[in-house]
């Protein structure tokens, strides 16, 4: 009876043990996966007890998650009830995972409240039935930069074009200037199997000298209303400083310059603007305002401030296009020239300091007054010309008029009589004497 009763307490304890033990388990929806796909697990805990402040599955450490998956959502609800007359505490949490990376991936053992869940194994492919195969090509050009120098980072993606790619934001690193630029998109062919390729595009600009990291945020497709997702991998570069003898205000890269000089006759003292259109990488309204003041007034012109804005359209472009505005005034009529403006820039192939030059063009300057009076002069001279060239006409219209007179009295002639004074009477227009006998007229 004593042996029986010692068996008996001693299974009701491991019982009461065992109850009061929480379980814990972590189950998920499918195994096997491919690359972009999400991945649903469930964690399931319930204990009975009564510490229902500490027991909260929110407190799990899901670090060892994020070697190998993304956590996209996590959710969790908890609930107490009466089981066989002992309070139970059960919560549950549904996270959201997509892989990294393909390949035979696991999900670590978690620990709860003294429990821990068994390691889950899972299948990760390249491309599916229904998800096409998915690459991403980062590249950096140029590879090895000076600060302050433009480069331009490309991420090409690879797919079978079902695939919507929404626009990422790119991190930004400590010390480095990133500007989106405009995305392109084309079909090609890799390893005989057909691509498209989206290509999402930025301009980079280290600011400090070191090895930096441009990490990709984890980019979200969608194809037919599914959500896919996918880790890109990171690029690594090195900057090297500029030399130290550069001012900051000179850009690193090439120039050039297109010039719109003020057309036809200028008028003294009257203001007008010279526009000119800068092109380049790294360039700036402040840079580019301390390049321009070597721009003096001379004998000729009197030269206003600059002005000098950003062109609308050259936010995209890897390029910039800064639009500037010289306004001058002609101080002194005849022809003159526009000064020579010649910009300096670093050229990093050649490791020296280059420059763009525009060359001077010739402008007219005229008086108004002088103008005005050889306008006038010009008029009269004309109008002159035209009475004279008026009046020569009308005295020659007259003279043919009456000779066609004579000429058909002549010719209308029935008698010896007729035609007699017909042949006296030839009139040969104003001016032209008149004829008495046959001998004068011949």
């Amino acid at each position: 009876m004593v042996k029986h009763f010692i068996i008996s307490l001693w299974l009701a304890v491991c019982a009461t043990s065992v109850w009061a033990q929480p379980q814990f388990n972590v189950a998920v929806d499918k195994r096997d996966i491919v690359l972009g796909e999400a991945l649903t697990i469930t964690i399931h805990a319930q204990d009975a007890s009564l510490s229902l402040n500490k027991f909260n599955l929110d407190t799990l450490n899901l670090d060892a998650f994020k070697t190998d998956f993304n956590i996209y959502t996590s959710s969790s609800n908890q609930q107490t009830e009466l089981v066989k007359s002992k309070t139970v505490t059960t919560a549950t949490a549904s996270l959201i995972l997509y892989p990294l990376h393909s390949g035979r991936l696991q999900l670590p053992a978690l620990k709860f409240a003294g429990s821990t869940s068994q390691p889950v194994a899972i299948t990760v492919h390249e491309s599916g039935p229904d998800t096409p195969q998915v690459i991403f090509k980062p590249t950096l050009t140029p590879a090895h930069l000076l600060t302050r120098q433009v480069a331009t980072l490309n991420l090409d993606i690879y797919d079978d074009g079902s695939l919507q790619w929404s626009p990422p934001k790119l991190a930004t690193p400590a010390g480095t200037y990133i500007r989106e630029l405009a995305p392109a998109q084309w079909d090609t062919t890799l390893n005989g199997t057909a691509f498209t390729v989206h290509r999402l595009a930025w301009a980079v600009m280290p600011l400090n000298a070191g090895s930096i990291t441009l990490n990709f945020p984890v980019l979200d497709a969608i194809k037919f209303g599914k959500r896919l997702r996918y880790a890109v991998p990171s690029l690594q570069f090195d900057a090297s400083s500029a030399p130290r003898y550069l001012p900051v205000y000179v850009p690193i890269g090439k120039l050039s310059v297109l010039s719109h000089p003020p057309s036809g006759k200028l008028i003294l003292n009257r203001p007008v603007n010279w526009n000119l259109e800068i092109r380049g990488t790294g360039i700036s309204v402040e840079g580019l305002s301390k390049l321009l003041p070597g721009i003096m007034d001379n004998a000729s012109l009197h030269f206003y401030p600059p002005q000098i804005r950003l062109a609308d359209d050259a936010d995209k472009s890897l390029e910039q296009t800064l639009l500037v505005t010289l306004p001058l005034q002609p101080i002194t009529a005849g022809t003159t020239r526009l000064p020579e403006i010649e910009l300096p820039y670093y050229d990093p192939a050649t490791g020296r300091i280059e420059s763009v030059t525009l060359k001077s063009t010739s402008i007219t300057v005229v008086n108004p007054l002088w103008h005005t009076a050889a306008q006038w002069i010009s008029i009269f001279v004309i109008a002159g010309l035209l009475i004279w060239l008026t009046r020569t006409g009308l005295r020659l219209y007259c003279r043919k008029r009456s000779r066609q007179a004579s000429l058909r009295r002549i010719a209308n002639s029935t008698t010896p009589h007729q035609l007699s004074h017909a042949v006296l009477d030839f009139d040969w227009g104003a001016g032209v004497m008149q004829t008495n006998t046959l001998r004068l007229w011949l």
